[in-house]
């Protein structure tokens, strides 16, 4: 029997998506670990930059394979902050004082960005990233889901983010686009099939 997916977060809202695509979905042995110490990350311009430095750091400290992932939202009038630095806005001035400071804003094209970073100790990760455009809301809507979730409007659509997961949660998963069933796919492929 393969060994389980070793996917390493201490986010509530990344566990249940974990569960939900790689347990639930692909029917994957997942074994889902806050390590002990930290993992560093580094400051980057992109998610997908964060995320390889991060497993492949993880990696060759517990010298086992690992699944680390990021996600961000670029927003155009900030030129493209705060991309892979959402949990310190969050944690700096939260969804309310940001939504207010950005009330007079009228460029609210966003980007998001959702990357997962697989990696062998001693090895180059592999990486699968996508995303979705949309605009930033007036106002905080929504009970499920992290930072931007409650205000990232996906193009073509009429509610955030958090709304859509409360209706239909792998409606909503599309938005974050497809690496993380591009992973899934290599992964049955490269990994389990092989044992």
């Amino acid at each position: 029997m393969p060994t389980p997916l070793l996917y390493l977060t201490s986010n509530p809202g990344k566990v249940e998506e974990a569960n939900r695509h790689f347990r639930d979905r692909y029917g994957f042995d997942i074994e889902i670990v806050n390590p002990e110490f930290e993992i560093l990350e580094i400051q980057a311009s992109t998610c997908a930059e964060v995320a390889k430095f991060s497993v492949k750091y993880a990696a060759d400290k517990l010298g086992k394979a690992c699944l680390k992932s990021d996600t961000g939202v670029y927003i155009d009038a900030l030129g493209g902050l705060p991309g892979p630095y959402n949990a310190y806005f969050d944690k700096q001035i939260g969804v309310d004082k940001f939504l207010e400071m950005f009330k007079e804003q009228e460029n609210r094209k966003a980007r998001l960005e959702h990357s997962f970073a697989f990696c062998y100790p001693g090895e180059e990760p592999i990486v699968f990233s996508g995303g979705s455009t949309g605009t930033i809301s007036k106002d905080a809507k929504g009970t499920r889901g992290r930072w931007h979730d409650f205000f990232f409007v996906p193009d073509g659509e009429t509610e955030t983010l958090s709304e859509l997961r409360s209706r239909d949660e792998m409606y909503e998963a599309t938005f974050w686009g497809t690496a993380i069933d591009d992973f899934a796919s290599w992964y049955m492929e490269n990994v389990l099939k092989r044992g």
